[in-house]
């Protein structure tokens, strides 16, 4: 296209007060054309008189929207940075956060194969971008732990993982809250240029400023954030102030910067000095207001040239935490190699605020077949940005930066779609503010309180529900837990009682068995062989051992009656336990309920081998003699028995009786030993028997067996009674600590559900306050 073509599109355009050069190609629904150029009537001057007015009205209509606007959002934001700390503060409080699940799948891109570039323009015109505001996705406090993708996997955290990283979330949000209210009271704006690398952002950024400022190569040049600025900001003195540390900046104090010559500035900028965290570049622009971006009449312009993309992550990083602080995103992508993997990424973290992306694809003239690269990169753009490429017309443009002439005084025409993109992007940047500065901050609000509306609701809901499910379980657990308090008395004294009954029967019944042996205990000396007189002693040892030994098993044989009984009686109580509290082993252990038991022993002394006294007949005899003598006596008197023994010693004392009386007592002496000799076994065992019992009932050796013996069931039994006790009480008390649990799980689920719904009632009242800001001024106008 000829020079001449271009001179008289400029005619055209200079009566267009926001344009300043050619006309820019347009793309109708046929095919990519360029506008030819039609020269317009010249207006007369009522009609150039009216529309100055009309566009006065305007501005100044656009002016009185942007300010009213600026203010509620300012007001918003404030409100929003309450709410938000209000919810940080409960989820690390009181109320720690549920996550819930997302429902929609990852992001993907594909590439298009069959629309052409008419088509998608068509549907971009026909398309209005509006935020989901029934997407149950999170936008910006959606956790992803990993980078690009949503994780499904978190629900394998613990609470409090999910607690911190919602926590870091909010952080993250207060801050950029804080950074988006500054910069929406600031009344600058600032112009981020960014792309990956080697995509021409420091040519685009030169050719904007019409000089050769910015360093630039085939090779990656900028490794540092060049913010390029008005030189009227700094008295009108064009310098580089190399800021080793953003936030202490201070042009009015030079120790805060280090001021570095212009033509030292290509070294600063590609050798990547790292004691420098950004530079400012204060330059001057000869152009008049309404040509220059920069020096514009209107407000303060910084234009921040950035490192690329995919430089490093370090880089990368710090691109994409410079977000929060930039107004408008001109994003540059190379025609050659279209959006890679971090552009991607990086207009999708920005699609949380900013949904208009001004989007430059550079060294369009290098390319062959051009509608099949616009076809191919709208698409992209269509997956990425929809907003973007709703008003593609307007944000998208296909330039060679690098052919736009960049000679100080040169009066050459600039391309007409370099022309094209200046004139829109000065429209973007300056006329429509409310759209570029605002709207950003308006949809990183929506999105925000969308996202609480989300998180409020899904933990107003779960709260609601597990508190009604706490509720129903403690209604439920009520009866059982009343059950066991009514049974924890009434069953101690079942199982006392059952056991006492029966250590009763076991006492009684070794008190009868063990009195019966006692007294049949002769028995015991039946089996033991009389040795002869010589081994006597031996003999009475001997029945001794045998009395002591059978009592013995005696006693025995009631242990062995204790343990069945006890066996018996503990079988029952398992029994009434297992009943109210569930199978559990049974505790005692009926082989432990005696203890060897200590044997009665007698003496055998030399009294035992005689028994003087006469058996039966002649103790029946003498006692009937002595009552006759005592009967007589009385009868007779005391006179005539004195004289009756004085005739007997008379008798006594004759020569005849003295005779006989030697012999007679001798042989009746030589016959008492002879009894007593062949009596002597059985006075042996007459007398050990008689002394064994009278041992046993002086001792109370029966009743202190038998007592030994109930004592060592009961005591048996009682392992089993307090193992029920203890069972029981610990059910109980397992159920009052799990009752309290539920209650103040209720309770704190009532006062989550409350807390959340608090918070849910603000943020949908505030959402609804943020939607209604006017972001675009035609349709204030309309």
């Amino acid at each position: 296209m000829s020079e001449s073509t271009y001179e008289a599109s400029s005619s055209l355009l200079a009566s267009r007060a926001s344009l300043r050069r050619n006309s820019a190609p347009s793309i109708d629904d046929a095919s990519i054309t360029f506008n030819s150029p039609v020269a317009s009537p010249t207006p007369s001057p009522t009609t150039t008189a009216a529309r100055t007015h009309q566009h006065r009205l305007n501005a100044a209509q656009e002016q009185r929207t942007y300010h009213d606007s600026c203010q509620r959002l300012i007001s918003h934001i404030s409100s929003t940075i309450g709410l938000c700390t209000d919810l940080n503060k409960g989820n690390k409080g009181k109320y720690p956060m549920y996550y819930p699940q997302s429902t929609q799948s990852t992001k993907k891109v594909t590439r298009s194969q069959t629309m052409d570039s008419s088509a998608i323009l068509e549907a971009a015109r026909h398309t209005t971008f509006q935020p989901n505001l029934f997407n149950t996705d999170l936008n910006i406090l959606g956790l992803d732990l990993k980078m690009g993708h949503t994780s499904t996997d978190l629900n394998a955290l613990e609470t409090q993982s999910i607690t911190n990283l919602l926590s870091d979330r909010l952080n993250t949000s207060l801050r950029y809250l804080e950074k988006l209210q500054s910069r929406v009271a600031d009344t600058s704006s600032k112009v981020l240029v960014t792309g990956d690398l080697n995509s021409g952002k420091s040519t685009f950024v030169n050719a904007l400023l019409k000089r050769d400022i910015l360093p630039a190569d085939q090779q990656p040049c900028t490794s540092i954030f060049c913010e390029v600025l008005d030189a009227m900001l700094n008295d009108g003195l064009e310098e580089v102030h190399a800021i080793p540390c953003v936030e202490k900046y201070n042009r009015l104090d030079p120790d805060t910067y280090h001021v570095i010559e212009m033509r030292h500035l290509y070294k600063v900028i590609t050798e990547d000095f790292e004691q420098y965290k950004m530079l400012k570049i204060y330059a001057n622009d000869a152009r008049n207001s309404q040509e220059s971006l920069l020096h514009n009449g209107v407000v303060d312009i910084a234009l921040i040239d950035s490192p690329g993309l995919n430089t490093d992550s370090v880089k990368t990083t710090a691109v994409f935490a410079r977000q929060e602080e930039i107004d408008v995103v001109v994003f540059v992508v190379s025609a050659e190699n279209h959006f890679t993997l971090s552009g991607k990424e990086f207009l999708w973290n920005a699609a949380n605020e900013k949904t208009h992306i001004f989007i430059v694809v550079n060294r369009f003239d290098s390319i062959k077949d051009k509608d099949r690269c616009k076809r191919l990169i709208l698409e992209q753009i269509r997956q990425l940005s929809p907003a973007t490429y709703a008003d593609a017309d307007d944000l998208v443009h296909f330039v060679s930066a690098g052919n736009v002439d960049l000679e100080p005084g040169s009066r050459k025409l600039d391309a007409p779609d370099f022309a094209r993109l200046e004139q829109r992007l000065r429209a973007f940047v300056l006329e429509n503010r409310t759209k570029s500065k605002l709207l950003p901050a308006k949809n990183y609000l929506v999105n925000l309180l969308l996202d609480i509306n989300v998180l409020s609701l899904a933990n107003k809901t779960k709260s609601t529900e597990d508190h009604a499910r706490a509720t129903q379980e403690l209604e439920q657990d009520l009866p059982a837990y009343e059950h066991l308090l009514r049974i924890r008395d009434r069953m101690l004294r079942q199982v006392e009682k059952v056991a006492e009954n029966t250590v009763s029967s076991i006492q009684r019944h070794a008190n009868n068995k063990l009195n019966q042996a006692v007294e049949n205990i002769g028995s015991a000396i039946h089996t033991i062989e009389y040795p002869g007189i010589l081994l006597v002693w031996q003999y009475a040892q001997d029945i001794a051992d045998s009395m002591c030994q059978k009592l013995l098993k005696d006693i025995k044989q009631e242990e062995s009656h204790a343990r069945r009984e006890a066996s018996d009686c503990l079988e029952r109580i398992h029994e009434m336990g297992t009943e109210h509290l569930g199978q559990y082993p049974i505790m005692a252990d009926v082989n432990k309920l005696c203890v060897k038991p200590k044997g009665l022993t007698i003496t055998v002394e030399a009294t035992d081998f005689f028994d003087l006294v006469l058996d039966d007949k002649l103790s029946g005899a003498a006692l009937s003699l002595g009552a006759a003598t005592m009967v007589g006596g009385r009868m007779l008197g005391f006179k005539d028995a004195v004289s009756s023994l004085w005739s007997v010693s008379n008798i006594i004392e004759s020569p005849n009786v003295r005779r006989w009386v030697v012999p007679v007592v001798g042989i009746a002496s030589v016959g008492f030993l002879v009894y007593v000799v062949s009596d002597m076994r059985h006075a042996v065992e007459r007398k050990l028997v008689k002394k064994f019992k009278n041992a046993a009932r002086e001792t109370g050796y029966i009743e202190i067996q038998s007592h030994r013996i109930a004592r060592e069931s009961r005591k048996i039994l009682r392992v089993e009674g307090w193992e029920i006790q203890n069972r029981i009480q610990k059910a109980i008390e397992d159920k009052e600590y799990k009752r309290d649990e539920t209650q103040a799980f209720a309770e704190s689920s009532r006062e989550t559900a409350e807390f959340f719904a608090s918070i849910l009632e603000k943020s949908e009242l505030l959402l609804e306050k943020v939607k209604m800001v006017v972001t675009d001024t035609k349709e204030s106008f309309a």
